[in-house]
């Protein structure tokens, strides 16, 4: 496998080159380890290579179909964990709060996908769609994003700042409130 993801690069040059020159029906290149390699063992490797790095980087398979009140759903027991992360700031467990929070189970922090879902159904009316947002389009969504991205950055810090933590997820829990709010007006 290592010795694949090593040629997957070489693989990658060598399509740039076959993509220059089109015209051109064979070619052979002398790999590090000096086997020569023709076009067509080129495009077999270069057809493998997306297989091959995600074999290899065990990349975290998107959700293929989320219903939009599942999604909405998402949202609420999101605010509800940050009811509960709030809990960990009145005790200051910087290092409870930052484990809490790096559950990828938490649905805060599927927060985006949810949201792009919420986004994409119709049952949001297009002026909804502007007040949420995205994190490239501003709005309240991208507060969400923004602020909990925050909270999570100043944990990491080798002394956080309690104050800077607690205003951060007070106004990202405003934030979702927002977005909650705005899908319940549209009939969540």
């Amino acid at each position: 496998m290592n010795t694949r993801l090593k040629l997957s690069s070489l693989w990658l040059s060598l399509w740039i080159l076959i993509a220059q020159q089109q015209q051109v029906q064979s070619f052979s290149a002398i790999n590090q380890d000096g086997v020569i390699i023709n076009r067509q063992t080129a495009l077999k490797y270069i057809v493998a290579s997306p297989i091959i790095w995600s074999q290899a980087s065990q990349i975290a398979q998107a959700k293929v179909s989320i219903k939009p009140d599942a999604a909405f759903q998402s949202l609420i027991a999101a605010r509800q964990e940050l009811n509960t992360a709030s809990k960990y700031l009145s005790t200051k467990d910087y290092e409870g709060l930052k484990d809490y929070l790096s559950d990828p189970s938490l649905n805060i922090n599927n927060y985006e996908e949810n949201a792009g879902v919420l986004l994409a159904s119709k049952q949001l009316d297009a002026e909804s769609k502007k007040e949420i947002g995205t994190i490239r389009r501003y709005g309240v969504g991208a507060d969400v994003i923004i602020m909990f991205g925050s909270v999570k950055s100043e944990l990491e810090e080798e002394e956080a700042n309690f104050v800077s933590v607690s205003k951060s997820l007070k106004r990202c829990m405003d934030a979702l409130d927002e977005v909650i709010a705005i899908c319940k007006s549209n009939g969540f």
